[in-house]
């Protein structure tokens, strides 16, 4: 089950009022959630500003365990302060082309692979270890 942080809305025609709930991916946008996380009403108040509650900890807690934001409501993490902002190059227009690197959802850094190199042993004992571990694959396939 994939779970997504996105909105929930509420509210009557042309007055929307959203709620920030944790979801499976499948269910419709109106549909079941799993957790409340917090609302958010983007029709300006009284003084002009727009108003949202968020629960962070609960936030941080679906974050760590691999839900993945909605564009809106990672736009909001981000005004928040929960997610750090990406790259400028990372956050690309509606539409547009998008940066297919992998980004981490806790720090909003890309993802690079890391490569482990053998310092330890000289040379000539890298490369017969290579050498070992492709002739025992080769070995595993010819059967």
């Amino acid at each position: 089950m994939v779970v997504r942080l996105r909105f929930h809305r509420l509210g009557c025609r042309n007055r929307p009022f959203y709620r920030v709930v944790a979801a499976d991916s499948r269910s419709p946008r109106d549909g079941k959630q799993l957790e409340v996380l917090g609302h958010y009403d983007p029709l300006p108040g009284q003084d002009g500003g727009k108003r949202m509650g968020l629960k962070f900890d609960r936030i941080k807690y679906w974050l760590s365990v691999g839900a993945q934001p909605s564009d809106p409501v990672q736009r909001i993490l981000f005004r928040a302060g929960v997610l750090p902002t990406p790259p400028p190059s990372a956050m690309a227009h509606k539409g547009g082309p998008r940066d297919s690197r992998p980004v981490d959802p806790l720090t909003g850094c890309f993802v690079t692979p890391v490569e482990h190199t053998n310092t330890d042993l000289p040379k000539s004992s890298q490369s017969a270890a290579l050498n070992s571990k492709s002739l025992n694959i080769a070995t595993l396939f010819d059967n």
